[in-house]
């Protein structure tokens, strides 16, 4: 105690179009590839419990966990948002941290925390025959068939 989790809430949101879609020409076909931008949804909370600590002294979790959680989200407010940026990852939106106690059968495991929204780019490419290829590989297959 105190320790951080994380937990991938919503890993593709599609923003609910097509994509940009961009055709090359390669030997065999086209390669058609396209491109989006969905965006996912990062759930981090910081964990502390009540106890004694090592000298004796009373240590409070909500005082442990409440700082990390707002430093955690500072990161991603400010220098977190440049480091992101320059893996083309932009962050979105960051939640207000929010109590997420959880109580034990006779105490409390105190939690607070907050969510990330980010956006990232994601590719899909596939290659289509042409109408001459495909006619190509047909005629193949009937000569080896006879």
């Amino acid at each position: 105690m105190p320790f951080g989790i994380y937990t991938v809430t919503a890993p593709y949101v599609s923003d609910g179009g097509l994509g940009d879609i961009t055709e090359k020409e390669v030997e065999g076909g086209m390669e058609v590839t396209r491109m989006e931008m969905p965006s996912a949804t990062f759930s981090f909370t910081f964990c502390s419990q009540d106890r004694t600590g090592p000298e004796g002294k009373p240590i409070s979790g909500a005082d442990e966990a409440e700082p990390l959680a707002s430093r955690a989200a500072g990161y991603f407010l400010h220098a977190g948002y440049d480091d992101f940026l320059r893996l083309g990852i932009a962050v979105v939106e960051v939640g207000q941290t929010q109590d997420r106690t959880v109580l034990l059968v006779d105490e409390a495991a105190r939690r607070v925390g907050f969510d990330v929204r980010i956006r990232y780019t994601r590719q899909d490419t596939r290659l289509v025959s042409t109408v001459e290829e495909t006619r190509i590989i047909q005629n193949q297959k009937r000569s080896e068939r006879a």
